[in-house]
């Protein structure tokens, strides 16, 4: 047994230039000398990165705290280092979580999920319409970041001619190092401004979406408080628009560079989805999670103590070949893929079934409407942080010029 004293040290940070660029032997190190390494970077925390530690730790949530407040603490929360606006309900625990979660779970459900299908086709498709006769476009700015954007305004309700002002700030703020955030952060606080005057609109004339159903809901027979109603709508924004745009991002990126795996994909359409779940895995869009320890608990070999931080890397577990077959390969029909991308435990991905259907459309469409499309990699660029989403910044790409589908021009263009 490891005691606080005997632990294993390691330099992980997982916002450096490093892990970014070697992210994968990084984990793999990990799993194999110090699955339970800690680190001092951002205060101090431990990571945990072998696949079974990843899941126990995930749904103990008693033991493993996800609130931005534990035990009087604060802020913690579910990322390191911890935001400075609260992300709720994510960051919070049972039993105050646990009647939100029931509040949202029916808005996310299989069937709604489904029901939004054409409007994602829609969006698009319309995206596409605009850049098709150039023959040439940039996969995140084009598509894979405007596609998330318009349809989570539509869907919470938000102006939706202000699509890009939510969606760059949401994009930029992700990729911006923590200690670089400050411009990024004020202006982000107009994108609250602009929620907080839909909210107080909403409480006036409640119309059908999401905003308009937080705030005529309750919760232990009380109504939802505007701080509540922002961060519930700040959280689906940050979980809507940047983790599908990364994972867009990276699995178009491996198609035009595997054009064996790109004409299998164009030959057998049906064969989408499940290669999609294989990008979600191979990709992992968002790193990890962190949680706080709230009572001594042991982890593989290593005793951990009340207060402090752990990081659950859902990128190593998806990489541990105790839980997958060649994790190191891309295999485009892995059957069973019991990866770990949309969480596990009470805090997994609401937004999964969506996020899902988004992915399987943009990388579709894309393969239906402009196939011979090439990624200049001169030109692309990477994040340089990609400790809480592994995405891009910009990817240019050109192809054979096609026809519109329709006229319609983006909201707000």
């Amino acid at each position: 047994m490891t005691t606080a004293d005997e632990r294993t040290t390691t330099d992980y940070d997982h916002h450096s230039v490093d892990y970014a660029e070697n992210s994968r032997a990084i984990n793999a190190e990990l799993r194999a000398k110090c699955p339970v390494a800690h680190t001092s970077a951002h205060g101090g925390f431990w990571v945990v990165s072998r696949y079974d530690d990843v899941i126990a730790v995930a749904k103990n949530d008693e033991t493993f705290a996800s609130g931005y407040t534990v035990d009087g603490v604060t802020p913690l929360g579910v990322v390191i280092p911890s935001s400075p606006v609260p992300m709720f309900p994510i960051e919070m625990d049972p039993p105050d979580y646990l009647p939100y979660r029931k509040l949202l779970n029916p808005l996310f459900s299989p069937a709604v999920s489904k029901s939004w299908e054409p409007r994602i086709a829609k969006w698009v498709d319309t995206c596409l319409d605009q850049v098709i006769e150039k023959g040439s476009f940039d996969i995140v700015g084009d598509l894979a970041n405007p596609v998330p954007s318009l349809f989570t305004c539509e869907f919470l309700g938000l102006p939706i001619e202000d699509w890009k002002l939510f969606g760059d700030v949401q994009h930029e703020i992700i990729y911006t190092p923590p200690e670089e955030q400050g411009p990024v952060i004020e202006r982000y606080m107009q994108v609250v401004g602009r929620v907080y005057e839909t909210i107080v609109a909403r409480r006036n004339n409640p119309i059908d979406d999401v905003i308009s159903k937080l705030v005529t809901a309750e919760i232990d027979g009380e109504p939802i408080t505007d701080e509540m109603v922002i961060s519930i709508v700040n959280l689906i924004m940050a979980g809507g628009f940047d983790t599908t745009t990364a994972v867009t991002a990276n699995s178009l990126i491996y198609l035009a560079d595997h054009p064996e795996a790109r004409q299998h994909l164009i030959d057998n359409p049906d064969a989408i989805p499940t290669a999609c779940e294989e990008f979600l895995r191979w990709f992992t869009p968002q790193q990890g999670l962190a949680r706080t320890v709230t009572k001594p608990v042991t982890v593989g070999d290593v005793e951990l103590e009340p207060g402090e931080r752990v990081l659950i890397s859902w990128a190593s577990a998806n990489q541990d070949d105790a839980a997958f077959d060649r994790p190191d390969e891309v295999i485009l029909d892995r059957f069973p893929n019991r990866h770990t991308t949309f969480g596990m435990g009470i805090h997994r991905c609401i937004g999964s079934h969506i996020a899902r259907n988004e992915l399987y459309t943009m990388v579709r469409r894309v393969l239906e409407r402009m196939p011979d499309y090439r990624v200049d990699h001169t030109n692309a660029q990477r994040y340089p942080t990609i400790g809480v989403i592994n995405g891009w910044i910009n990817v240019p790409a050109t192809f054979t010029p096609g026809e519109r589908l329709g006229s319609a021009s983006l909201p707000g263009a």
